[in-house]
């Protein structure tokens, strides 16, 4: 039995383009409650209903919140220097790169804040930066 066969999986398809129609991005709490009502409300299987998400995200050109944390999780260790760092520059160019991902749906303040997050879990520390004083107070800034 494919993922599309059967009457149940068609309908949660439907009400995931549903919920998805005109969106960029859908984050982990989304996902995993349509995830939770494709298992629950439909019977599905956990990967039948996660593998109808995903064909409704590349359909509609959507990005899930995973996917994204991934790219830039990556982006952020090849832009590290051999020490680990990343240079303010770099920080705000994988901020910059989250937005374009996310659709632009999300302000430049949330994603700092995600990006610092991806940058904390992958153990990364932020460079010095300053004319004069160089120090790390453009980092600490970023709200939680």
């Amino acid at each position: 039995m494919s993922m599309m066969e059967g009457p149940d999986a068609a309908r949660f398809g439907e009400l995931v383009r549903l919920h998805t129609q005109g969106r960029r991005f859908l984050d982990r709490e989304e996902e995993r409650r349509l995830l939770e009502e494709g298992v629950t409300r439909y019977r599905l299987r956990l990967d039948e209903a996660r593998g109808i998400v995903r064909s409704a995200a590349a359909e509609g050109e959507m990005s899930l919140e995973h996917e994204v944390n991934a790219s830039a999780a990556q982006l952020l260790k090849t832009l590290a220097d051999r020490r680990s760092r990343i240079a303010r520059k770099d920080f705000d160019k994988t901020v910059a790169f989250y937005r374009a991902r996310a659709g632009r749906n999300l302000t430049s303040m949330d994603a700092q804040r995600r990006v610092k997050r991806l940058m904390e879990e992958s153990e990364l520390k932020p460079a010095r930066s300053g004319r004069i004083i160089r120090t790390r107070r453009w980092y600490r800034q970023i709200g939680e």
